[in-house]
């Protein structure tokens, strides 16, 4: 028996840039990626415990929404 495949809709995304400081002192800086109808306040309430940021030598941090005490988003 063949398993079902799901297609689920794909929901574009947009890149914000932003800085987030870790209790730890460190600062990222770098993209955000957010559905296109959505804000970063709405990726910082969804379920998902970690997302990602992308810095400007294009490495992936992988943050845990537990560790941030301050978002600085920036307008282009």
């Amino acid at each position: 028996m063949k398993p079902i495949s799901r297609k689920y809709p794909e929901i574009p995304k947009v890149r914000e840039y932003a800085e987030i400081v870790l209790s730890n002192g460190t600062v990222l800086a770098g993209y955000l990626f957010v559905e296109a109808t959505s804000r970063i306040q709405d990726l910082l309430n969804g379920e998902t415990q970690f997302f990602a940021i992308v810095d400007k030598e294009e490495r992936i941090h992988l943050v845990n929404k537990s560790s941030i005490v301050e978002v600085r988003p920036f307008d282009p």
